[in-house]
Formats: C-alpha cells, sequence, structure tokens
C-alpha cells in the first residue's frame, strides 16, 4: 500500500463561503440561543503541561512510535527484506545461540515470523470501504511474553504495525536468543532513520504499566483505556474562535450530541496532544490552518474519530471490532487524509 502523504489545509474561496453560509444559517436558526449566550456561553480552557513523572523508557518508546507512524519514507516491505538479509547473514551466530539457550524456536521459524509480519505490513493505515475509518496503530503496547518465540513475534510487530512494542519477558536476559534477535533489527531500523526505541525488551516488574496505552496479556486478555461521553474542540488559532462557538451551538441542539460532555480547549500543540491522549476522548476536532500539525494531530490523538476544521461528524466508538494493534479511526478533513 502507498504511503500517506500530508494532508493540506486550505481556505480557499469556497470553504470560506460555506463557512459564512453555515453562520448565517445557525444564526437565523438559532436565536434563542444567541440571545443567552452572555448566560452559557462555553470558554475554552486552556491546557497547560502536567509535571507527572513518566519513565524514560516509555517517553522513548512514546517518542519513537510518534515519529515512525507520520514517516512517509519508511515502507515496511523495505525494512522487512533488509531485516532479512542481516539475519541471513547471522544465520551460523543465531543457530549457536538457539542451542546454547535451548529455545523452543528453530531459525526458519525466525524468518517464517519476519515473512508473516511482512505480510501483514499492508494493514497500517488500510481503509475500510463499507466504514470510511482508517487503520492506525494504537502508540506503546506491552505485550507479555514468557519465550523466545514469543518474544520474536512481538520484535517484527513493531515493524508492520508502526506501535512501540514494549516486550515483557518473564526470563529476559541480554544473551538471549531474543535478545540477538533484537539487536539485530534495531541496527537495521537506524539505517531507514527509524529511532530504534519502538522495540523494548524488560521484566514486567520494571514498567510503569500504567503508562502505557494498551498491555496484551499471555492469556489474550487486553487491558486499555476505555471511551468517555467527551468531545474536544481544540482551537489551535485565534481566528477559528467563531468558528468553535458555532460548533458548539449546532452540537447543543442536535438531539444526538445530549448525553456528551463538550469541550472547548486551547494550548500548546504538545500539551493538547498528551491531555487528549489522556483524556479517552469519544470525538475531537482541531481547527488549525498548520498543515504539520493537522497531520500529526490526525495520527497522534487516540480517539476513534479524529477531524480537523470540520466540525464534529462522528461519535461512535464501536463501529467495528478493534484489533490488538490497531485503532479504528474515523477521520475527516477539509481536504484528503
Amino acid at each position: 500500500m502507498a504511503e500517506q502523504g500530508l494532508v493540506i489545509v486550505k481556505d480557499n474561496f469556497l470553504a470560506k463561503m460555506t463557512k459564512k453560509i453555515k453562520r448565517f444559517f445557525y444564526k437565523g436558526k438559532m436565536k434563542d440561543v444567541y440571545n443567552q449566550k452572555n448566560s452559557n456561553e462555553e470558554k475554552a480552557v486552556l491546557i497547560d503541561s502536567e509535571d507527572k513523572f513518566v519513565q524514560k523508557e516509555i517517553v522513548d518508546a512514546r517518542r519513537a512510535y510518534r515519529k515512525y507512524v507520520i514517516n512517509a519514507k519508511a515502507v515496511s516491505s523495505d525494512v522487512f527484506d533488509y531485516t532479512l538479509s542481516k539475519i541471513q547473514e547471522n544465520k551460523e551466530q543465531i543457530n549457536n545461540i538457539i542451542g546454547i539457550n535451548g529455545d523452543n524456536v528453530t531459525f526458519d521459524e525466525i524468518i517464517e515470523c519476519l515473512e508473516k509480519e511482512k505480510a501483514n505490513s499492508g494493514k497500517f493505515k488500510a481503509r475500510n470501504k463499507r466504514t470510511g475509518r482508517y487503520n492506525l496503530p494504537v502508540g506503546v503496547i506491552g505485550i507479555e511474553c514468557s519465550n523466545s518465540k514469543e518474544a520474536i513475534k512481538c520484535i517484527f510487530k513493531a515493524i508492520s504495525t508502526r506501535n512501540s512494542i514494549m516486550i515483557l519477558h518473564n526470563n529476559f536476559n541480554k544473551y538471549s536468543t531474543e535478545a540477538l534477535i533484537m539487536l539485530i533489527v534495531k541496527e537495521c531500523l537506524k539505517n531507514f532513520y527509524i529511532d530504534d526505541n519502538i522495540i523494548q525488551m524488560f521484566q514486567k516488574e520494571e514498567i510503569d504499566l500504567t503508562k502505557l496505552d494498551k498491555i496484551i496479556k499471555r492469556d489474550g486478555e487486553i487491558s486499555r483505556k476505555g471511551k468517555t461521553n467527551t468531545i474536544y474542540l481544540y482551537q489551535e488559532n485565534d481566528e477559528y474562535e467563531e468558528d468553535i462557538k458555532n460548533e458548539i451551538e449546532r452540537l447543543k441542539s442536535n438531539n444526538f450530541y445530549k448525553e456528551y460532555d463538550i469541550k472547548p480547549i486551547k494550548g500548546d500543540f504538545g500539551d493538547i496532544v498528551n491531555y487528549l491522549n489522556d483524556s479517552e476522548a469519544s470525538a475531537v476536532c482541531m481547527y488549525t490552518n498548520n498543515t504539520q500539525k493537522a497531520y500529526k494531530f490526525i495520527n497522534w490523538i487516540d480517539s476513534p474519530n479524529v477531524f480537523v476544521n470540520t466540525g464534529i461528524k462522528n461519535c461512535e466508538n464501536n463501529v467495528e471490532k478493534r484489533s490488538e494493534f490497531y485503532n479504528s479511526k474515523y477521520i475527516l478533513h477539509e481536504d484528503v487524509f
């Protein structure tokens, strides 16, 4: 699948006229709401950075994920082909360490795991034609493992899904077969300018599990954040203040959104991204004229419904079953994703 490029934020003549027509329509239709705006007008809340301690390993993993998910140059199939060649070059050393450790994996099974994940890499940003939703990575995922084969599968998952994978290994040591495979893979990633913190391996007790986006346990149970009935409208530019007021009035006049808590917010982009990903939003909309920030927002925000300059178009959370490694996101932009 071809990589997605940057979104383009345009404010052309047609878009401006559409906004003016909408404003005129709502002013005429909801004059009673306007008459009450002095008493119930929503003010955008300023979001500041929070001084919460997060382990360096998790910060590094999140930074690696955010860079990898917007890296249009890193084509997964090329990364896999290069990694395969380097693993083949080290076949003798790998077989030796498998024998020394008495592992439950063979060299051929390692290659099989790699080839399987290469085939799955096309799921990244794949669009469901029925629902219009895209597959986008979750973020930082902890996966419990107890043997070499399980851990090696997780290593390759980081390449194909572009999640940051933190392997929580009961018997991890730096002389294991999986440690050697991880070292080879990390060196391969660097050749594609991919942050190698996309893959890390630790004893489970070493990581603050509460700060991860999802945990996949050995028994298959998945633990992740839930979703709340909250809609956030992010004002990145002051010029969009009127747009947000109009959107709030539109949502409050629609019975479908009566159950949702609508919150306009503003603040530095980095602080907003962290805040929204901690807040478990049902839907978010960013108002901006910054192309780069718009593209990052679409990719980074952990919400099933993410919009830019369009208003809220959907709040459904369970349109289809989520996979272990992807969020199913409904995305709209006034141009394209």
